[in-house]
């Protein structure tokens, strides 16, 4: 098992991480969700408002799915980045394990130096390393 200062760091890089990937979401959803959410609701009141009790369903159905047109693009496109994100994350963190996996010995783990060692051949960054702790001890406890 890695040491506390290790697992302290990487579970502190592994927060930092979380927080900023929420930030970005949270700015993206205030700066452009939001608005485009908006101005398709209203669109769509328009719609309603035009209709009265006079159009058909068909009409105002039809109306009402072109204005929301917009904010569904939008809100699928950011969703599939997102996935997409986080499947590239996933499998760089796979890829570490595997590597990382094959270098660290139950010798090696109870070695400070030695596991610093081994991340530094395996030309990974101290994120990169830090994470596949985080993974690795999760997978542990």
């Amino acid at each position: 098992m890695a040491s506390p200062d290790l697992q302290a760091r990487a579970q502190a890089l592994n927060s930092k991480m979380e927080g900023a990937a929420k930030l970005a979401i949270d700015e993206i959803e205030k700066t452009l969700i939001r608005p485009l959410a908006k101005l398709s609701y209203k669109c769509v009141v328009e719609c309603y408002e035009k209709a009265g009790s006079t159009q058909p369903s068909e009409q105002l159905d039809h109306c009402a799915k072109q204005c929301q047109a917009p904010y569904q693009l939008s809100h699928n496109i950011i969703q599939q980045e997102v996935n997409s994100f986080q499947d590239r994350l996933s499998r760089s963190m796979m890829q570490c394990n595997d590597e990382a996996s094959a270098n660290i010995t139950p010798e090696v783990q109870k070695d400070a130096r030695k596991m610093k060692k081994v991340g530094t051949n395996l030309n990974i960054s101290e994120s990169q390393f830090y994470l596949f702790l985080v993974m690795k001890l999760a997978t542990n406890s």
